[in-house]
């Protein structure tokens, strides 16, 4: 491991699928099988200060479970299994794609019904989801970099082992896929939900070795170079099995189950296709004095039964009509608004602060909505999700809403403005503890820093999707201050692609409301994520930019922060004399202000620099008074840095001894804090100094 030299800058968040959602997976080129079936805290600037998180868990256990009425795909799994297999020889992937488009076929079902029937002989050591979010009407499709990062993740990869470019990450990928069947004793399926086009999912081709790619689409991705398979809605024998088998679950007892001729009817009336199923016999378990047929009659109306296949979710909307009729005013009043939330799924107390109700009462609606199979509930994280499809229907009725009443617009966006200041208050308080140092008070909202944590994780995609709404929709105090609430979770997290996306929102929306203030601060940020993914010029800029702007509207302390970071990006280039001039502005500047934490890391980048000219008795005086600064202010993990730094110093000048002792004190402060990755990494020079030092 090779030793390294910490530094720190000043400166200033998946839909869940249900399984009758779309299905790819992939082979090499050639191998083709066809077959039918979502107040601001007074921080001045971004301390930036890398973290190593651990081991990141996994999530290799395999699919949910099939749903009760699963039938009808024997034949199409079978030729599913037959190139799934990874004796078989004939690449390393399926794509399983619907007729058309057609959305709610059943073909994430099937997917589960082949990773179930493949684990059960042994084939694959472990299973690995990722939902791409390609035709989801809430929250932005994932990229490659971030699926690749998801999956990465689920592998068990810490975050600060991820590097920042698509290319890298596909390498490690297919490295970690392999150590993966090394320690499990078998290949792995990656199984990638919901993909929107090739350029999502060319890159989780796992290589070599017997793995397997699956990944869900509504498109058969032809020039992926995979084995597809085109899956139609189910015969009319299967869509009857599937409503009979899901009243039996429900009632053993239950004689509609041998209505033969009502339940033809009623499958018949939806097309064919699982989740119409699914919903109608929810449908008829909820109304046990309903009959199938009567049921089948109320969907025979060609004015409401849109069966046409270039809208997938428009073969459902009788399906969905009859579901919403039968809600209560609030129910559908809620269902409606929760089409509002811009993110991939919401909590209950977000959807309580959509909605205005109590928590409790949210709660309730929701499960109601649920238990109508309108609305899902992951059962290990609380939150709530629409099918892409049963969310479409949601706009629907927003959309409708103001059509027929001139107030709706502003009744809506009431709603949004609640939702998004629940949003920013929550983000704010988790910005809070992120940053707090020992004695600090931090809000009581969450329990403690973990807590914090956890929240962000959880809601960061609505996070992110609420910026980009926000920004559409005229909220610009929301796309302000959101990206800035964010900006230290982002790099915590090394999501760095977010948070360009994001300072750039809060960046171009400052500017054109006149908020020069938060746009440096916007520019700032832009440029720390912009050196994180080695984009240097343009980091220099930002910073510059950032520098002039917080000098033009008189704000000393946060100029600091800019000339810090600038000296960064400036050293990366090797431009050290403008770094050494930079970081000596932040320094002075943090005195002036009496900032002795930010005064300490401006130090500690000067030592940086100067080490870099070979200035090195200065660069000791440096972290020597980093070290000591750090010390003051209580900051365990900026002291341990320092100590770090003082040692390759030390080491560079010849003074072995004295760089073993201070690399001992890092690599205790490291441990003390949690960082292993650095804890590592000074460790690693310990053992070179001891070893130089012996000889």
């Amino acid at each position: 491991m090779a030793n390294t030299a910490s530094g720190t800058v000043g400166g200033s968040v998946v839909q869940g699928r249900d399984f009758t959602a779309p299905v790819t997976v992939t082979s090499h080129p050639g191998d083709q099988v066809t077959i039918s079936g979502e107040f601001q805290a007074p921080v001045v600037g971004k301390q930036e200060i890398h973290h190593d998180h651990g081991a990141a868990p996994r999530a290799l256990a395999g699919l949910p479970v099939l749903p009760a009425g699963f039938a009808g795909r024997e034949e199409v799994l079978g030729r599913l299994l037959a190139v799934l297999d990874p004796s078989a020889g004939v690449g390393v992937g399926v794509v399983v794609s619907a007729v058309a488009g057609m959305g709610g076929v059943g073909k994430s079902t099937l997917a589960a019904a082949a990773d179930h029937q493949a684990r059960a002989r042994g084939w694959f050591s472990a299973t690995v989801p990722v939902d791409l979010r390609g035709h989801s009407a809430e929250g932005a499709p994932m990229g490659a970099g971030e699926a690749l990062e998801t999956v990465l993740r689920l592998l068990g990869v810490a975050a600060i082992h991820i590097p920042p470019t698509v290319e890298e990450r596909a390498a490690l990928y297919r490295s970690r896929l392999e150590e993966v069947a090394a320690e499990r004793g078998g290949p792995v399926l990656v199984v990638a939900d919901n993909a929107r086009d090739r350029a999502q999912v060319h890159w989780l081709l796992p290589g070599v070795g017997g793995h397997r790619l699956l990944v869900t689409s509504r498109y058969r991705l032809v020039t992926l170079g995979a084995a597809i398979i085109d899956l139609d809605v189910l015969a009319p024998e299967a869509a009857v099995e599937v409503l009979r088998v899901e009243l039996r679950t429900a009632n053993p007892a239950d004689g509609r189950a041998d209505d033969a001729d009502g339940l033809a009817r009623l499958a018949a009336a939806c097309g064919g296709l699982p989740l119409a199923l699914q919903i109608t016999a929810a449908l008829l378990v909820r109304s046990r004095s309903l009959r199938p047929g009567r049921l089948a009659e109320r969907l025979t109306d060609t004015a409401t039964r849109l069966t046409r296949l270039d809208d997938g979710e428009r073969t459902l909307r009788a399906t969905f009509d009859l579901s919403h009729q039968q809600l209560s005013p609030q129910q559908a009043r809620v269902f409606a608004l929760l089409a509002l939330n811009p993110g991939p799924d919401i909590s209950t107390p977000a959807a309580a602060a959509l909605a205005d109700l109590a928590e409790d009462d949210a709660a309730e609606v929701l499960l109601e909505l649920a238990d109508a199979h309108l609305l899902r509930e992951d059962p290990q994280s609380g939150r709530w999700s629409m099918h892409d499809l049963v969310a479409a229907y949601a706009h629907h009725h927003l959309h409708t809403q103001t059509e027929t009443d001139p107030a709706a617009a502003d009744y809506q966006d009431q709603a949004r403005t609640r939702l998004f200041a629940h949003y920013i208050a929550l983000a704010d308080a988790a910005d809070d503890h992120l940053r707090a140092l020992p004695g600090d008070e931090v809000p009581e909202v969450f329990a403690g820093r973990e807590e914090a944590l956890a929240w962000l994780d959880a809601e960061r995609p609505n996070l992110i999707a609420t910026t980009i709404t926000a920004q559409a929709t005229g909220h610009t105090t929301t796309a302000i201050r959101l990206p800035l609430l964010l900006a230290y979770y982002l790099d915590w997290r090394r999501y760095f692609d977010d948070q360009i996306t994001l300072s750039t929102i809060a960046r171009d929306t400052a500017h054109h409301t006149g908020d020069h203030h938060r746009e440096a601060r916007a520019w700032n940020n832009l440029g720390t994520a912009l050196r994180q993914v080695r984009r240097f010029d343009e980091a220099i800029h930002a910073h510059q930019q950032a520098r002039t702007l917080h000098q033009e509207v008189g704000d000393r302390h946060r100029e600091a922060t800019a000339w810090n970071n600038l000296g960064l990006a400036l050293r990366q280039v090797r431009r050290f004399d403008e770094a050494i001039h930079a970081c000596e502005q932040a320094r002075t500047l943090h005195q002036e202000v009496g900032d002795r934490h930010r005064e300490a890391t401006a130090w500690n980048n000067l030592g940086l620099a100067l080490r870099q000219v070979r200035r090195f008795d200065e660069a000791i005086h440096a972290h020597e008074h980093a070290r000591n600064l750090f010390r003051e202010v209580g900051d365990r993990h900026g002291e341990a840095m320092a100590w770090n730094n003082l040692g390759l110093a030390l080491q560079a000048s010849g003074q072995v001894r004295e760089a073993v002792a201070a690399a001992e004190h890092a690599v205790a402060l490291y441990t003390e804090t949690g960082d292993a990755h650095r804890s590592a990494d000074a460790q690693n020079l310990l053992d070179e100094l001891r070893r130089t030092n012996d000889t």
